[in-house]
């Protein structure tokens, strides 16, 4: 496998694996996703974003194992089929031959052993990741497609363990708000009950509040509330005691983004018209290695045709961060401009970027001290 870059790692308690897969999805990465918990090892391979293979170390998950276990064939077929095994042929190939399955079979079962493997690990609450990007020099020649939130939404469904969305929507008094319909994801499909939850978010009620007005208990609850939230239906309005203070904070944040956006725009243009399109494939690499430096801000975030942020992922984040959470924001920012103006010395020389900097600091004063 190819590396195009430094590979993204770390322990993803700290990160949490659904936010990394929606890293991949928004990006659209091709690569793999190692991840490890004790002595278990799985992996997910990704194409454009998208989940077309996984792995498993686990006996249990093995593809005959999985087959024999529910049935589909018998123990006398699986011993045979496994003497046959050779490099190169695959105990799928074999059991076809053997007519002990049919192709399409085959196909649907290597599907439902992907997914069984991807939606496991949404259990896991510790272990280590590490996404290693490009393209495989030996691909898998039966894939699937699994799409980030197909994925999101059937894994976390299937965690049973009471206390797990306790954990992950740590307090109660945060109130969500329903993302617009336009921007959620689409072709997803949902419970009654998971509705009825989802119906219960106005923009005004805390997670407590829902909780009580719930039919199906504070467990599914939270769970239904967590899955929306992942997924991309809901975001984080605020929390209730501390409403006036963040909407305050929510102006002046936007502001801060409103203002380094123009710049933003500015660089974008610039490169745009000395470079061509590859300016944006410049960008995106420097943004790229700012969500690895700093994934709490960036995670999710992506650069819009006109080389702005988007804001509404970016405030989104802002809301997880540590105080003074302004101060994070501008620093963070500050980071990208940087980068850009570092992307603009390395790519043009350094005339274009004293010809840059200059127009900068003579149009926003403000935003630079000299």
């Amino acid at each position: 496998m190819s590396e195009t870059g430094v590979p993204l790692k770390g322990d993803f308690s700290l990160i949490g694996l659904p936010e990394i897969l929606d890293y991949l999805k928004t990006t659209s990465k091709t690569g793999v996703l190692v991840l490890r918990n004790g002595n278990v090892t799985k992996t997910l391979h990704f194409k454009g974003g998208v989940v077309i293979f996984a792995t498993s170390n686990v006996p249990d998950e093995r593809f005959g194992d999985m087959l024999l276990r529910e049935g589909t064939i018998t123990s006398e077929q699986y011993e045979e089929a496994s003497r046959q095994i050779t490099r190169g042929k695959r105990l799928g190939k074999i059991l076809v031959e053997m007519q002990a399955i049919s192709p399409k079979a085959l196909w649907n079962e290597v599907r439902r052993q992907v997914q069984a493997i991807a939606y496991s690990v949404l259990a896991w609450d510790s272990g280590f990741f590490q996404f290693m990007e490009g393209e495989e020099k030996a691909g898998e020649n039966i894939t699937t497609s699994l799409s980030v939130p197909e994925l999101l939404l059937e894994g976390l469904r299937r965690i049973k363990v009471h206390g797990t969305f306790q954990k992950r929507i740590p307090t109660k008094d945060v109130i969500f708000e329903r993302v617009l319909p336009a921007h959620r994801p689409q072709g997803l499909e949902f419970e009654e009950y998971e509705k009825h939850v989802f119906k219960l978010v106005d923009g005004e009620r805390t997670v407590l509040e829902i909780c009580n007005l719930s039919e199906i208990g504070e467990f599914e609850t939270l769970k239904a509330l967590y899955i929306f939230f992942t997924i991309g239906f809901l975001h984080v309005k605020g929390r209730k005691d501390h409403f006036e203070e963040e909407q305050r904070e929510n102006k002046e944040a936007q502001k801060v983004i409103k203002d380094y956006n123009e710049l933003f725009v500015f660089l974008h243009s610039y490169l745009l018209r000395e470079v061509g399109p590859i300016a944006e494939n410049i960008l995106e690499k420097y943004l790229g290695r700012l969500k690895t430096s700093l994934p709490d801000l960036y995670t999710r975030v992506t650069l819009r045709s006109n080389g702005s942020f988007s804001e509404e992922r970016l405030l989104e984040n802002l809301q997880q961060l540590r105080e003074p959470r302004i101060d994070s924001l501008v620093s963070g920012l500050n980071e990208y401009l940087y980068s850009a103006m570092l992307a603009i010395r390395r790519t043009l020389g350094e005339e274009h970027e004293h010809r840059v900097l200059n127009t900068l600091k003579s149009s926003r004063k403000d935003l630079f001290s000299s």
